[in-house]
């Protein structure tokens, strides 16, 4: 048994260093498949900027917030400095609200249909929360100084006018569905912010 183990061992070692027979190709010692990847698509230019214009009105929104937030100021110790308070508040959500709304209305049409539904979603929002505080801010300012009923509805469409326009802090994940929006956004600066 160990004559016959020993001389299949010879055979197969002679059959492994032997060539291909007269006239083939040595066959391929390496059999797995070359795989090409491909490349990635490049984003369509005018959605580069329409996305970029896109995103830069919303961030602005955001970064405006955040810059013109005050630190927190003593309580209003009359009704009348409460009134300017939140005359003040109100004013200022209406001229942020109403410069992205500006903004997003200059855009140039979208590259594809969802962008423009996904824009007229977000000018429906900001435009809703504009419109709120500009109207509850005319009425606080024609209030009597003083006046503690003017107030309350001040404050209730102030708390409303900041819902309106939630959930638009995130431009880029309204544009999911649309993979061209998507590759745009991702090429864009104003939707690094």
């Amino acid at each position: 048994m160990k004559i016959a183990a020993a001389l299949l061992g010879a055979v197969l070692l002679l059959s492994a260093c032997a060539g291909p027979p007269a006239g083939q190709a040595p066959p391929s010692r390496n059999l797995s498949r070359v795989v090409t990847i491909p490349p990635s698509p490049t984003a369509d230019p005018a959605a580069v900027r329409w996305v970029d214009g896109f995103c830069a009105a919303v961030h602005g929104y955001r970064e405006r917030t955040n810059r013109e937030a005050e630190p927190a100021r003593p309580t209003p110790s009359t009704v009348a400095e409460a009134q300017k308070g939140l005359s003040a508040e109100l004013g200022g959500v209406a001229a942020r609200t109403g410069e992205t709304v500006d903004k997003l209305v200059a855009l140039p049409p979208a590259p594809v249909p969802l962008g423009e539904t996904v824009r007229q979603g977000f000018v429906t929002k900001f435009t809703k929360a504009r419109d709120r505080a500009t109207e509850a801010k005319t009425k606080i300012d024609r209030a009597k100084p003083g006046n503690e009923a003017s107030q309350a509805p001040a404050a209730e469409a102030l708390r409303q006018a900041q819902q309106d326009v939630d959930g638009t802090y995130d431009p880029v994940g309204a544009m999911t569905a649309s993979p061209e929006l998507m590759l745009a956004a991702a090429n864009a600066p104003g939707c690094k912010a």
